[in-house]
C-alpha cells in the first residue's frame, strides 16, 4: 500500500506504525492518528499494585527470616507479592505490542502480541458522546462504544471499549470526535 492512500494529510500520531497498520486498512481508507499505549501513563496507572505488592513481599520475608514461618508457607505469600510487583511490566510488555489508530471510518485496536486481536468499530456504533477518564498529567483513556464484552481487554467492567493509557486523552478525543463529524 502506498504512504498517500494509508495516511490522512491532517495525520498526527507515530508514522513508523503506518506500515504494520497498512494490512488491516480496507480499500481507500486513511489514518488520522496512530500510536501505542503510553509506558508512563500504564505504570503509573498500576502503580497501586506496587505499593501493595512490595510491603506484602517485604512483610512475608521478614517473618520467613524471622523463623516464624516455612518455607513452604512462605513460598505461595511470597509469590503472590512478586506477582503483584511484576504484573505491571507485564502489562508494558503486552501494551508495547498495541496499536491504537483513528481513521476515516473507524477506530482500529491492533493487538500483535501473544493473543493476536483485532477490534474494529466504525463511526456509526460508537457513543454519541466520548468519554475521558484521566490517570494523571495528560495521559487516560478515551471511552467511545459501549456494550462490548467485559472480557476484551480494552474494555472496562462495564463493557465501555477504550484507547486505554494514550498520552493525551483529550487532544486523541478531539481527533476521534472530528473524523466522525467529516
Amino acid at each position: 500500500m502506498s504512504r498517500s492512500t494509508a495516511t490522512d494529510p491532517a495525520f498526527t500520531g507515530e508514522r513508523p506504525l503506518l506500515p504494520v497498520l497498512a494490512e488491516y486498512l480496507e480499500q481507500g481508507e486513511s489514518v488520522r492518528w496512530a500510536a501505542r499505549p503510553s509506558a508512563l501513563s500504564l505504570l503509573r496507572s498500576k502503580s497501586a499494585l506496587w505499593r501493595v505488592g512490595v510491603p506484602w513481599l517485604a512483610f512475608w520475608f521478614g517473618v520467613y527470616l524471622a523463623g516464624w514461618l516455612s518455607w513452604n508457607w512462605f513460598a505461595p505469600f511470597g509469590l503472590v507479592g512478586f506477582a503483584l510487583i511484576a504484573a505491571p511490566f507485564i502489562m508494558l510488555f503486552e501494551s508495547d505490542r498495541t496499536i491504537y489508530a483513528i481513521t476515516s471510518r473507524r477506530a482500529l485496536i491492533v493487538h500483535n502480541g501473544k493473543r493476536h486481536e483485532v477490534v474494529s468499530v466504525p463511526f456509526r456504533d460508537m457513543d454519541a458522546k466520548l468519554e475521558v477518564l484521566e490517570t494523571g498529567g495528560a495521559a487516560g483513556h478515551v471511552y467511545f462504544a459501549s456494550g462490548r464484552s467485559t472480557k476484551m481487554r480494552d474494555t472496562d467492567y462495564t463493557g465501555k471499549l477504550a484507547f486505554r493509557d494514550v498520552a493525551d486523552a483529550q487532544r486523541v478525543a478531539k481527533i476521534l470526535d472530528a473524523a466522525r463529524e467529516r
